[in-house]
């Protein structure tokens, strides 16, 4: 489904890499994405549901100012699983199932398991996406380093213990269905290596794609690899003012 991040706030910037989808902000465009963030934030951290259930957006400040990260480290790592979610269902063929930073525990720390999981629910047979998220102030080699070591654990495939996390939360909410497409992944033979996809998602203060285009094929034969990137051009303010709720 398309998004207004990518048509309002965002648009295509020149890559140093043919295969890098490469998005920077429009001229002036930081306000912009920050009023269209600040909603997305709220789903993604607390939940729709949660937020209609609270009273508002308003009634519902303090606990989406509870959720989030306070340290910048987190805050980035956070910011670019966000954006990655969005830019895979807008942008791709695969589906991200769940919004999984609202089961946080500890808003400090990042989540464990793989950053991103997408589906093509319409192929025959099942293809899925793999996602690594980078985000970097200064983005250079060694983030990518860092992506394309993750992308290459457990045989290039999903981890187990992220299939097992989005199956059960889509069980509690009533989606059955779906979640037996994802229990299947963990029960059949494992998928041949040409219905996997993986991913690099740069979110950088500088142009992150000439080290994205210096990023490896996958370690296992077959699997593709693609790469997107998001170029913000004041990264640290940005930041800064997309984590503050109410003004505090």
């Amino acid at each position: 489904m398309p998004s207004e991040l990518f048509s309002k706030w965002l648009e295509p910037g020149s890559s140093s890499g043919t295969a890098i989808d490469y998005f920077v902000e429009k001229k002036g465009g930081q306000q912009v994405g920050l009023k269209l963030l600040k909603p997305l934030m709220a789903d993604h951290f607390v939940g729709e549901s949660t937020v209609m259930k609270l009273g508002g957006y308003e009634r519902s400040a303090e606990v989406l100012k509870n959720s989030l990260p306070e340290n910048k480290r987190t805050q980035s790592g956070d910011m670019g699983e966000l954006l990655a979610t969005e830019y895979v269902n807008s942008q791709t063929e695969f589906t991200v199932p769940i919004k999984k930073l609202q089961w946080k525990s500890d808003r400090q720390m990042p989540m464990h398991g793989n950053d991103v999981l997408g589906l093509n629910y319409t192929s025959t047979p099942r293809k899925i996406l793999k996602c690594e998220c980078k985000s970097r102030n200064q983005f250079g080699d060694s983030a990518v380093t860092e992506a394309s070591d993750g992308l290459n654990n457990f045989d290039g495939r999903p981890n187990p213990s992220t299939l097992a996390f989005i199956t059960k939360r889509l069980f509690e909410a009533d989606k059955d269905d779906e979640a037996k497409m994802w229990s299947e992944l963990q029960t059949k033979d494992p998928l041949p290596a040409k219905n996997l996809t993986q991913m690099v998602f740069a979110l950088g203060g500088n142009d992150p794609t000439p080290a994205l285009a210096k990023c490896p094929k996958a370690a296992v034969k077959g699997i593709q690899r693609r790469h997107a990137a998001i170029r913000l051009s004041a990264y640290p303010d940005f930041m800064k003012a997309v984590y503050t709720v109410d003004g505090k």
